[in-house]
């Protein structure tokens, strides 16, 4: 399979909107679940570098951008062995303890740029008193990082980390979450922008909610049939009643 057709997922629209159930699965759900990398934060370019700065400073083989982009929403450790040649996945715990230091050394992969009109949208949840969590590949320290430098934290009812589960669409996640939450699974409405999420809500029972911000095209989305289609998280908000 060429590397084109492997990746295609990555090309494609991303203006698709399909919402003709959004505002009777918002009358229904007790909570709202969000990935985080792509869907609330713009953190797909500092991935992208810190990877590759990271298999540079080591002399590995350079994956290209769209290997990368393929990994986002895994496990940190099991995302990069996934990249390493065959000979030299071995190496994976080493190649993850070089880029959390590499991460942490550098101010600039860790600036948290969050997309717009995600702030209107909490305070619409919390108005709405549902509740708020989030499900992210990172690990617990890397998650509580973006949550205690941004808004976020303010928002926050519920963590599940990559760190605790096994990898994305492993429901395992969701389940672990919607019991930190108090929720039922089948009450919960999933917001992410990759194809790992959609499937993990879905494998979970879950609404799903795909978004157009990150690694996967409209298109692309649209093939797996979520629930909610939208460009943006921000979105949202408009289909509050």
């Amino acid at each position: 399979m060429s590397d084109n057709s492997r990746f295609a997922y990555i090309e494609g629209r991303r203006d698709i909107v399909f919402d003709v159930n959004a505002k009777s699965i918002l009358g229904m759900i007790e909570a709202v679940v969000f990935d985080l990398d792509g869907t609330l934060t713009d953190s797909i370019g500092q991935i992208l570098s810190c990877t590759r700065t990271t298999f540079q400073y080591l002399s590995l083989p350079l994956p290209d951008d769209k290997a990368i982009m393929s990994t986002i929403g895994l496990e940190l450790g099991e995302a990069l062995t996934s990249l390493l040649p065959e000979d030299k996945k071995h190496l994976g715990p080493s190649v993850t303890k070089y880029y959390r230091e590499i991460f942490k050394s550098r101010l600039d992969f860790q600036l948290d740029t969050l997309f717009i009109g995600i702030e209107p949208l909490m305070k619409k949840l919390r108005d709405y008193d549902i509740k708020i969590g989030y499900a992210s590949g990172r690990s617990m320290q890397g998650i509580e990082r973006t949550l205690n430098a941004t808004y976020l934290g303010k928002y926050c009812d519920g963590i599940c980390a990559g760190s605790e589960v096994p990898s994305k669409p492993d429901p395992t996640m969701m389940h672990t979450l919607c019991k930190r939450l108090n929720v039922k699974e089948e009450m919960v409405l999933g917001v992410g922008d990759s194809g790992l999420d959609i499937k993990m809500y879905q494998n979970a029972g879950c609404f799903s909610l795909g978004v157009q911000t990150g690694v996967w095209s409209g298109d692309a989305l649209m093939r797996l049939k979520p629930d909610i289609l939208l460009e943006g998280v921000g979105d949202l908000t408009a289909y509050f009643y």
